[in-house]
């Protein structure tokens, strides 16, 4: 199931010109564009000088969410310059009362993952890892991290049984050895996703939003799109929220990608207590246990189809951290 996401003919024929005008060709055509996982507005223009262009923002049946991350992400493009040599090409923006669009070089052309192979997650590991060096010294233009939505995931599993009732669950027929290893383990992943944000440990500017979906490459260059949730955070925890994805998919395990993540970061004596390790593999593991089972949302159609994806190789590298029985397997 896809979701519903505005047509090119929703956009006002005045609009249109202006664009056109902006980008000082005619639009002979333009695409829905599918991928992401919410009623945001999508669009692939191509143009009569032979150029194709991305334009991707809010507009009718958009949701308050959509309006808020096309604003945060124009800002970004428009301010962050540590962005640049893993973003698309910025072009602009326009903005009226019913929309508000960005414009993006096209990366359609470019490498997509999945398929993964070891090489390419090397690659996407490595481009991660310089991102976070060459964002060191803007930390002023973004706000800081705010968990507040995601936090006490753990926590909330153990106090409320009907979330536990729905991560059981997923278990099928393992679920009283889901329930025996949740009770065994509960008070260390809840001590440990407690320290995620501790501020003894490397914070920068972070991605926030590390996917398959979210990124290309190009001549083993990593490109990264979809910055609205860019913030100053630990840099761990966004390494490792990505990581789940890649296994998930077919690629190499958190251990091989976290080697390759410092490798990098040890070249500038960027190193990475065993404790921040620890809390981020808890609090990524426990955001996935506390939301996969849930419901589905009619406006994010797949998105407990990703978390239940993801959650398996959350788990197993929670417990390979910290060195605590093995989670039953999830069914899916």
């Amino acid at each position: 199931m896809l979701e519903k996401k505005p047509y090119w003919a929703d956009v006002p024929a005045m609009l249109q010109y202006e664009i056109e005008q902006m980008m000082g060709s005619r639009i002979v055509k333009a695409d829905r564009v599918f991928g992401g996982f919410g009623p945001s507005a999508t669009f692939r223009l191509y143009m009569e000088d032979g150029r194709t262009i991305f334009a991707k923002g809010a507009g009718k049946g958009s949701t308050s969410y959509n309006w808020e991350s096309v604003s945060s992400e124009e800002y970004i493009y428009e301010t962050v310059n540590c962005i640049k040599p893993f973003a698309p090409v910025y072009l602009g923006s326009m903005k009226t009362s019913e929309w508000h669009l960005i414009f993006l070089e096209d990366v359609s052309k470019d490498r997509e993952v999945p398929p993964w192979t070891e090489n390419l997650a090397k690659q996407a590991m490595h481009g991660i890892a310089n991102f976070h060096i060459s964002g060191l010294d803007e930390r002023e233009k973004v706000t800081t991290i705010d968990i507040t939505e995601y936090n006490e995931n753990w926590k909330s599993l153990k106090e409320n049984e009907a979330k536990r009732e729905c991560f059981f669950a997923l278990y099928g027929d393992k679920k009283s050895e889901a329930e025996f290893w949740f009770w065994e383990v509960i008070d260390q992943l809840m001590d440990a996703e407690g320290d995620v944000l501790a501020s003894d440990q490397p914070w920068g500017l972070i991605h926030f939003d590390l996917r398959a979906d979210n990124m290309r490459f190009r001549d083993g260059r990593l490109i990264l799109f979809d910055w609205s949730l860019m913030c100053y955070g630990p840099l761990i925890l966004d390494a490792t929220f990505f990581f789940p994805s890649v296994k998930g998919q077919g690629g190499p395990t958190a251990k091989v990608l976290m080697r390759e993540y410092q490798k990098v970061l040890k070249k500038i004596n960027i190193t990475f207590p065993h404790f921040c390790i620890d809390a981020a593999a808890a609090f990524t593991a426990g955001y996935f246990a506390s939301r996969a089972g849930k419901e589905q949302k009619p406006l994010l159609p797949r998105i407990r189809e990703l978390q239940r994806m993801q959650l398996g190789p959350a788990l197993e590298w929670m417990t390979i951290r910290m060195n605590l029985p093995q989670s039953p397997c999830i069914k899916f």
